[in-house]
């Protein structure tokens, strides 16, 4: 009722704001060249990432162009960056970061006092992959593979990284009858190798098969795209009402707080939503009547 009340203070406000403001012959224009010149001469002046592949030729050492330039990784897992040169003979492989031009990696061998990174290069392979274990916020933007040649040929990948978001399907407070069963169905929509284990909670005790509770059971289906984990409380009690959290390994946690009510506290509570939902209804009613009263002034 209290979001209703906001909406429709904001609405007033608006159209007071806008009355005030408004010219009164036609619109406001801009003239939008000097910001395009602008931006195109800030284009022009800045140095851009281009890939330098090399030439595939018996003598020069280039890049597949079959290689991955755009990577995505989820915090706190591993990311790899990769990196295929052929011909490379003798010459070096040598990964920088663009942000600082930290020279991260030559060869087989780590410049950097960050641990996390490192070159994975399978024997008598083309591949020189750019390892980071345990991938944070700051470890996102562009990388050079660079290879020793003369002149210089150098590869840019991009490092983007997000967080996973669980969600926990429904309303964010449940209402659960005395007797009945709680089921709660946790989804995280993403490659399934990136979740890790889902764990689930009622507020900090761990809910699984061995609970000393009995009677929950758990369901976890994955897909290339989504992760979904099932919780199962049979037979509810009052002592079951709680914050269940689920719980994702690589991935934010999902909260709902459920209620284990009888049967005279759930009449009560569906009065009480019906009441709230009657008087936010005759609050929208009258905004409505706002709005046309306005355009009819106009």
């Amino acid at each position: 009722m209290n979001s209703c009340k906001e909406v429709c203070l904001g609405i007033a406000i608006t159209l007071m704001l806008t009355a005030a403001v408004s010219p009164a012959h036609g619109t406001a224009s801009y003239d939008v060249s000097t910001i395009n010149d602008g931006g195109r001469q800030s284009e022009e002046g800045s140095e851009q990432h281009q890939i330098t592949w090399g030439r595939p030729n018996t003598n020069t050492a280039y890049f597949d162009d079959n290689t991955a330039t755009n990577v995505t990784a989820v915090v706190g897992q591993k990311a790899m960056l990769p990196c295929k040169v052929l011909n490379l003979d003798k010459r070096d492989v040598s990964w920088i970061r663009q942000r600082d031009l930290h020279i991260l990696t030559v060869g087989i061998f780590t410049y950097t006092s960050d641990d996390r990174f490192q070159v994975y290069h399978p024997e008598n392979s083309n591949e020189w992959f750019l390892e980071i274990s345990s991938v944070t916020f700051r470890d996102a933007g562009t990388y050079e593979c660079q290879v020793s040649t003369s002149p210089k040929i150098f590869l840019p990948v991009t490092l983007t990284v997000e967080v996973q978001q669980a969600k926990i399907n429904g309303p964010k407070e449940i209402y659960i009858q005395n007797g009945s069963t709680i089921k709660l169905t946790c989804i995280v929509n993403t490659h399934a190798e990136n979740v890790g284990s889902v764990t689930w909670y009622r507020d900090t005790t761990e809910l699984d098969y061995d609970s000393p509770r009995g009677g929950v059971s758990l369901e976890i289906e994955k897909t290339p795209l989504r992760t979904t984990s099932k919780l199962f409380l049979t037979r509810a009690v009052k002592a079951d009402s709680g914050n269940y959290t689920c719980a994702p390994q690589f991935a934010d946690s999902a909260v709902v707080v459920v209620h284990v009510v009888n049967g005279e506290e759930s009449a009560a509570v569906q009065t009480a939503n019906s009441m709230t939902l009657h008087s936010d209804i005759r609050i929208l009613f009258w905004c409505l009547l706002m709005l046309l009263l306005y355009h009819a002034a106009r």
